[in-house]
């Protein structure tokens, strides 16, 4: 209903022709026959007044006809339209537009970093809901130069002419023109609350969609939807839309690579894309090396920057948040916490926790239950804007390497590894969520500190984590004990050192010779500095090692020499368990179950701290092989299922899952394939959650070997294959050796 129309019908309803209405009411009567056509759709006030004097209308109509005067009219005369084309090769975000496509009106709120695709995910959702909105699709930039209302009003047909002055007023036009109907809006950029709550179509049947690198939380009843990375299967996908299939099929780990040093961010993989695109005789090699070299710098195409991007979503920031974020580039690793980013700005811990918020609110920063995570692309930003830092690396080392000593020593100390005191105060299960994040950390942060010269902080830090690296082992503690060795200013600390690197070479690696010739020099240090506290831990590693290269007699001569020199109960029943793990390997299974039964009887009566746990779940993890060897598969069951609880009462992953290994060999020698299957897949997954790959190439033939005993050559041959998949995912000298094996068996079916 337009003004004129209505005007048509107050005029017949009086009984008036067109000449007679204009003669009472001093209007010209082209001008009425104009208006009541449709040509002039929004008469001047002077001219409404004087019509709705002449047509002595009541109240309620005279206000119906002064606001149809102001709009032009109730309803728009059709759809509005003004969305950008969208991106054609948006992937990865169907569980987002799901979202979007399953409501009907209200409010959603895009948010993430910059160049996440907020915009395209925004307006492809737009382009796939027209239908369901008829009236139309309105798009708005807010970061552009004419205020936003103005050019809305514009969008839906008001001239120029007809916009109210004030901003009351407009707003007014605005929620009249949106009444009753189905239409969708998308805010684009947002930065504040206020800025949504004044312009959403937040009517019934009208739905508004808003893009903002902030979460906006404070909007009522929004539904948000967060925005971060791709996944590395769509980031592939994307790149592949860009530059063609063939060109990624054709070295898909470099394609891979350029997704890592993209961050899996959309805005970085199409400048790159683009780049390649542009370049076809590129290799991809030759821009993952670009990439490397000169990071931001390289993801630049045409207008389109990575750098640009973040700028924008730093600019506004507090200044204090903005202080911080330039530190972050000094981090090891890509996670902060309140504590850390106070020791980097050199501010209080609320202070920094809300810098921290601020950051994450802009998506530069992703909040989790733990703290804060940095992507590498930002992180690079970060250490580009990098400002005299002072004592700030400083400070950060010397706060890691505390936390590792009062984390590190909550899983127990033994031998002179004790002498190391904290000087703060953590639980076990904080210390250990620790110390998993920042396990492979360690030789960076360890040569770190050792330039800043931290020595007597890396030395306490290291030996401090002695039992933590046993109950998760792996090649990275060799180089840890490698480079600690240099900050050893006290012979107590060399020898310690010496004796856990000794440990990794022979348990961890596998290489029992160099652990020999490591232990003999810790033992001649000792010997020459009369520092014996911890002889005992460096004979029985020396047991061990013996062991490893088939010498038992003279393992079972150190080990009893190392029994000797043990000063803890505890420590002193480990040994003993250690030697019936000889006696098993000599042939003397009965005397290694017997020494191995007792063992475990007397830890399990004060086994609580995890140390101790951790020694009790080893002992109960050898009973069980011993056990095997002897031919008592169901004791060894047993033994294996005790082992088990334990170490997932101690949290020991990786230790659990090699007592699932071990219990499925079992169930498989007693004939039990189904028990054993359900074993080694259970080992399968710890395996791979703990990053164990030769353990998961291993639990994938076990459970091919399990398929064909039972006549399964399908599932044989797939887990064959699955496990070929991982030794290319791995691929070490080991994994090679082990593919050539299974490749043979794949050829012989």
């Amino acid at each position: 209903m337009t003004f004129g129309a209505r005007l048509l019908h107050h005029r017949k309803a009086a009984g008036l022709s067109q000449e007679e209405l204009g003669e009472r009411s001093g209007v010209s009567v082209r001008a009425i026959s104009d208006m009541e056509r449709g040509r002039a759709r929004s008469p001047q006030r002077r001219t409404t007044e004087a019509l709705i004097d002449a047509l002595d209308l009541d109240e309620p109509d005279r206000d119906e006809l002064r606001r149809l005067a102001r709009t032009g009219r109730v309803a728009l005369p059709g759809p509005v339209w003004s969305l950008p084309m969208y991106v054609a090769d948006l992937v990865g975000r169907d569980v987002e537009l799901g979202t979007i496509a399953g409501m009907r009106d209200g409010l959603v709120v895009v948010h993430g970093a910059a160049g996440t695709g907020k915009t395209s995910l925004a307006v492809r959702a737009a382009h796939l809901l027209e239908e369901r909105f008829p009236d139309g699709q309105l798009f708005i930039e807010l970061e552009g130069s004419a205020p936003p209302l103005l050019r809305l009003l514009k969008d839906l047909g008001v001239h120029a002419e007809h916009l109210p002055e004030d901003a009351h007023r407009q707003m007014r036009l605005y929620r009249s023109l949106l009444a009753g109907r189905r239409l969708l809006l998308v805010l684009d950029g947002a930065s504040c609350e206020e800025e949504v709550r004044r312009l959403a179509a937040d009517l019934p049947g009208c739905l508004t969609i808003v893009t903002s690198r902030r979460r906006l939380a404070g909007l009522a009843e929004a539904t948000w939807i967060r925005l971060g990375g791709l996944t590395e299967d769509a980031a592939v996908e994307l790149l592949a839309s860009i530059i063609g299939r063939p060109r990624v099929d054709a070295d898909p780990g470099t394609a891979r690579e350029l997704v890592r040093l993209c961050g899996r961010s959309p805005l970085a993989l199409r400048i790159a894309g683009n780049r390649l695109a542009s370049r076809p005789r590129w290799p991809l090699a030759h821009l993952a090396e670009q990439i490397e070299e000169r990071r931001l710098a390289a993801l630049t195409a045409g207008d389109l920057e990575v750098r640009g991007a973040f700028e924008v979503s730093l600019a506004h920031l507090p200044d204090h948040a903005k202080a911080v974020f330039r530190r972050l580039g000094l981090l090891i690793g890509g996670h902060v916490t309140p504590e850390l980013a106070a020791e980097l700005a050199g501010i209080g811990v609320a202070e920094a926790e809300q810098a921290l918020e601020e950051l994450a609110d802009v998506s530069l920063l992703d909040a989790d239950d733990h703290g804060y995570g940095i992507h590498g692309l930002v992180r690079t930003f970060a250490n580009d804007l990098l400002d005299d830092t002072g004592d700030a690396r400083r400070r950060m080392l010397a706060w890691l390497l505390e936390t590792a000593v009062t984390a590190g020593v909550l899983f127990g100390q033994t031998g002179d590894a004790r002498r190391v005191v904290p000087r703060g105060e953590t639980d076990v299960r904080t210390a250990r969520r620790w110390l998993d994040e920042h396990r492979d950390l360690m030789p960076e942060i360890v040569c770190q500190a050792q330039r800043q010269g931290l020595h007597d902080d890396v030395a306490r830090a290291v030996i401090a984590l002695s039992h933590y690296a046993a109950i998760e082992p792996s090649p990275v503690w060799e180089r840890v004990y490698r480079a600690a060795l240099a900050s050893a200013r006290e012979p107590w600390q060399e020898i310690v050192l010496l004796s856990q690197l000794g440990w990794v070479l022979f348990d961890v690696v596998g290489r029992p010779g160099d652990a020999l010739e490591v232990l003999t020099r810790a033992a001649k240090r000792a010997e020459s500095t009369g520092e014996t506290g911890h002889i005992g831990w460096v004979w029985l590693i020396a047991a061990a090692s013996h062991s490893g290269l088939g010498d038992l007699d003279e393992a079972e001569r150190v080990c009893r020499k190392a029994i000797e020199w043990m000063r803890e109960p505890m420590d002193v029943l480990y040994a003993r368990s250690v030697l019936g793990v000889l006696w098993q390997r000599m042939g003397r299974a009965d005397a290694a179950v017997a020494v191995h039964t007792e063992v475990a009887n007397e830890m399990s009566a004060f086994a609580r701290t995890t140390y101790e746990l951790s020694a009790l779940g080893r002992t109960l993890w050898w009973l069980g092989l011993a056990l095997m060897d002897a031919n008592r598969l169901d004791d060894a069951v047993s033994a294996l299922t005790e082992a088990e609880k334990v170490y997932e009462r101690a949290r020991m992953k990786s230790w659990r899952a090699r007592a699932l290994w071990h219990r499925a060999e079992a169930h498989r020698l007693a004939g039990r394939i189904a028990e054993s299957d359900e074993d080694f897949t259970e080992a399968l997954a710890a395996f791979r959650a703990t990053g164990d790959g030769v353990q998961e190439i291993q639990a994938l033939r076990a459970l091919a070997d399990n398929a064909k005993s039972r006549g399964d050559d399908s599932a044989y041959r797939r887990h064959l294959r699955d496990s070929l998949a991982a030794c290319a995912r791995w691929d070490t000298d080991a994994t090679r050796e082990i593919a050539a094996e299974v490749r043979e068996c794949l050829a012989r079916g």
